[in-house]
């Protein structure tokens, strides 16, 4: 994901305690509220008011963050300091991040009437440095939101939609694994998310719109390394995940490609339920690319 401020929901909780009714799962929105109040009252040294005020007195949540992401607080002092104009842009929508649970829990619903063994975790909304667009911790399941969403009020529902599908699913080792396999994880958690919120509801407009216009030619470049592993392997996760591409690109074009693997599968399998299955689960990239008979175009 795109690194920009960032806005972390942060979904806590191991596989087997998640929530399995969606309408018990919590959005918790407190580390907000203290982050601002930091900023705004601080004296001295903001590294040092954010480490007492804000990591130190933060939710479980906002703590398992730190770890990986924040890293300290003089790191989120410095990004905050670097890009207060920008900060500033987003703070009237962090604060209203509340109001976006009715939302979530209508479309839990709706995933779990297409997956009924769907689980469902709590959601905390953080402040961040600009660091990662999602990671999966011990704790659960972290999304970071970045200001290509975050501008956008209407595109913090469709990134928790996207990463509800994680905990979901089958574990992958993004770190050894294929651009196909990652392109499928990813791009499968898209998929199902767009069966949940309909096909013009999205968290990144800008990747498919443009992949939808190339998609052949995004093929034809993505499919002779899909299956490097290794350092080849890492470059081209990179590539077509992390912010690699070319410049002018869209970001994340690798979702997209698995999107519309996942998508063939799905529409030319006759029990829609079984396919939704197999999406979340499935563990075989270079099977599930076979039975999806994709390419179709």
């Amino acid at each position: 994901m795109k690194k920009l401020l960032i806005i972390a929901l942060l979904f806590v909780g191991c596989a087997s305690k998640l929530n399995t009714n969606p309408d018990d799962i919590q959005v918790i929105t407190s580390d907000i509220d203290r982050f601002w109040s930091t900023v705004d009252n601080y004296e001295g040294e903001l590294s040092v008011a954010l480490d007492k005020e804000y990591i130190e007195k933060g939710t479980d949540g906002l703590k398992d963050f730190t770890i990986t992401q924040i890293i300290n607080a003089e790191k989120l002092a410095n990004q905050y300091l670097a890009d207060k104009k920008y900060y500033a842009s987003i703070r009237n929508n962090s604060l209203l991040t509340i109001e976006t649970k009715e939302d979530i829990i209508k479309y839990f619903k709706v995933f779990k009437s297409i997956y009924p063994k769907a689980k469902f975790p709590d959601i905390y909304y953080l402040i961040g440095r600009r660091s990662s667009g999602g990671t999966v911790s011990k704790n659960g399941l972290l999304i970071l939101i970045g200001a290509e969403v975050h501008t956008d009020f209407n595109k913090y529902v469709p990134t928790v939609i996207h990463e509800l599908m994680h905990p979901n699913q089958a574990e992958i080792n993004s770190s050894w694994g294929s651009s196909l396999t990652q392109a499928i994880h990813e791009g499968g958690a898209d998929f199902i998310a767009s069966l949940v919120l309909g096909d013009s509801i999205r968290m990144n407009d800008e990747t498919y719109n443009y992949g939808y216009q190339h998609e052949k030619e995004l093929w034809q470049e993505f499919e002779p390394k899909m299956h490097e592993t290794g350092k080849v392997g890492k470059l081209e996760q990179y590539k077509w995940f992390y912010g690699g591409q070319a410049e002018g690109l869209p970001m994340m074009l690798g979702y997209f490609i698995g999107h519309q693997i996942a998508k063939s599968y799905y529409e030319k399998t006759e029990d829609k339920k079984a396919a939704v299955y197999r999406i979340l689960n499935n563990k075989f990239s270079k099977k599930f690319l076979v039975d999806s008979g994709y390419p179709n175009f």
